[in-house]
């Protein structure tokens, strides 16, 4: 699992950048007809998988008449997590790996997605166990890979002894946002972070946790970066982290050195509240840049648009009636389309946009890329559409290989801002505009 992706660190630059300044429904992917009438097979599901096509395999499992076969068995297992049920995709999981000889592919991909609902679960004794397992030396890995299981692996061992995170709430909780960072106390502290979806981890700087009282554990992970320049992080953890109504316990951050959060003209990053700790509200409605509301029971929702891979949400969207797989990102200022649907559409976008290029800061320095500029898209999202001034379109991929590189866009608050509330539900995998 790839704790942070370049495309994530220029969201949080876009917000660095930001906060330097005053500040219908969407249909899933179907099937196609040539295999709407067929049943599952083992290579269409691990196709899917890999190009992260979550709905359209969500809709083909529904499809499926026998619903015991190893086809289904491992669809099942890969749509209750993307789904946001670990839990379930594990025990999914636990019956396919009774097929008898399932290849070896399709069983280092079953660890690979226990590995994934581990985490989410945080139950790092068992992903200890799931990561050994993986890198035991049965299974096929590239480098690659290989890289990221023994980088997750690091992560598990050092927390195998560290609760759970749990949250209790005392009722719902209407907060403050200013400027993206929402208040919260940090083991009695008081302290301000940004508030990110697209972040997988919490993180903090170095300083910060000190200061703070975290029990920090040296791990040298890897955490990526938007340069060539390798950026590692350790482990901190925090006894309690109180936001709103909500009292966090256990709460996992990667701690950075200081200078790799602070960026041009002296704005410093010192924390970030990521993925596990938003998911664990349950549902999160933000109403603009000004408020937080955080209900004490999710309403049950029908959408049904919003799907995870690892800890990244993703969403289909619609742009000239062409669909697009965007990552759902409140640290991102404005959107972005990625070079993945600039190649398929390469001569239409040209000849609606101008050149242009942008400076993104993230850990490991400054990056200059190249975009296409387009003016007046217009962005079928959520449950509504929304008109961009500007859109910009990246040429080149940041992804570190093909295997990474699945997104078609990433979605900011040029979008969400345009909207009095923004709805995301982690319990039913929804997000609404309103």
């Amino acid at each position: 699992m790839r704790l942070f992706s370049p495309a994530l660190f220029l969201g949080v630059a876009s917000l660095a950048v930001a906060c330097t300044r005053p500040a219908s429904t969407t249909p899933a992917p179907v099937a196609s007809a040539a295999v709407r009438g067929s049943e599952l097979t083992l290579a269409e599901v691990a196709r899917l998988r890999r190009t992260r096509s979550y709905f359209m395999l969500r809709d083909r499992l529904a499809q499926a008449r026998d619903t015991a076969a190893p086809a289904a068995r491992y669809a099942r297992a890969i749509i209750e997590h993307a789904m946001n049920r670990p839990a379930s995709s594990n025990a999914a999981l636990a019956r396919l790996r009774q097929t008898p000889a399932l290849s070896d592919s399709v069983a280092g991909d079953a660890w690979e997605l226990e590995i994934s609902n581990d985490l989410r679960l945080a139950d790092y004794a068992a992903g200890a166990r799931a990561t050994d397992s993986l890198l035991s030396g049965r299974f096929i890995l590239d480098s690659l890979r290989a890289f990221d299981v023994r980088n997750t692996q690091r992560i598990f061992h050092v927390l195998a002894g560290t609760p759970s995170q749990t949250m209790t709430a005392d009722g719902p909780s209407e907060i403050k946002i200013s400027e993206g960072h929402v208040p919260m106390i940090i083991n009695g502290s008081a302290r301000e972070y940004v508030f990110d979806t697209g972040a997988n981890m919490s993180t903090i700087m170095r300083s910060e946790a000190i200061a703070l009282g975290l029990r920090i554990v040296p791990a040298g992970i890897d955490v990526g970066s938007s340069t060539s320049v390798r950026v590692t992080a350790d482990l901190g953890v925090a006894d309690s982290v109180r936001i709103g109504a909500m009292h966090f316990h256990d709460v996992v951050f990667l701690v950075l050195d200081d200078a790799l959060l602070t960026f041009p003209g002296g704005f410093r990053l010192p924390g970030i509240i990521g993925f596990p700790v938003i998911e664990q509200m349950g549902e999160i409605r933000m109403k603009g840049r000004s408020l937080l509301s955080v209900p004490a029971v999710p309403t049950l929702r029908a959408q049904g648009n919003l799907l995870l891979d690892e800890l990244t949400l993703l969403t289909p969207v619609q742009w000239d009636r062409r669909p697009l797989l965007c990552r759902l990102d409140t640290g991102a200022e404005h959107t972005q389309v990625y070079e993945r649907f600039y190649r398929s559409y390469r001569g239409a976008i040209d000849a609606a946009s101008d050149t242009g290029t942008r400076k993104f800061g993230g850990a490991g320095g400054v990056v200059t890329t190249p975009v296409r500029v387009v003016r007046g898209a217009r962005l079928v999202a959520g449950d509504t559409v929304a008109t961009l001034n500007t859109l910009d379109v990246l040429i080149h991929s940041i992804a570190r290989d093909e295997t990474e590189d699945y997104l078609d866009c990433n979605l900011g608050h040029d979008v969400f801002d345009q909207f009095d509330e923004m709805i995301v539900n982690f319990r039913d995998m929804a997000w609404l505009l309103r």
